[in-house]
């Protein structure tokens, strides 16, 4: 059912004053019929967008820390830190391993 011009003018001018008023409700009345978040994630395309964007971060910081883990060891500074990142165990660890109960049936060959 339309409205006469009248009470067009009358739902125009309280429009008005409201936003004179109160602009922060007249901001939020205005934006009540639009579709927010929830509303995008049910559409197809919108949620086969932000998983291939999903997609795209995760690979990208795959890919940064397999290219930083060389200098992994570098950033921890010189000296003993650099020896947990060796590929075979020191002597003293090896001396201590064979001395243990535990560690005694464990042959541990030296490179």
């Amino acid at each position: 059912m339309a409205l006469s011009m009248d009470e067009q003018r009358i739902l125009e001018e309280m429009e008005r004053k409201l936003a004179d008023d109160d602009p922060l409700l007249a901001s939020r009345l205005a934006a009540f019929g639009r579709p927010r978040l929830g509303a995008l994630m049910r559409c197809r395309r919108a949620r086969i967008a932000l998983s291939f964007l999903a997609l795209i971060v995760i690979a990208a910081v795959s890919l940064a820390v397999y290219a930083l883990t060389p200098f992994r060891a570098s950033l921890s500074g010189h000296g003993s830190s650099t020896s947990r990142y060796c590929s075979s165990p020191s002597s003293r660890f090896r001396a201590c391993w064979n001395s243990s109960p535990r560690g005694s049936a464990l042959i541990v060959r030296s490179q």
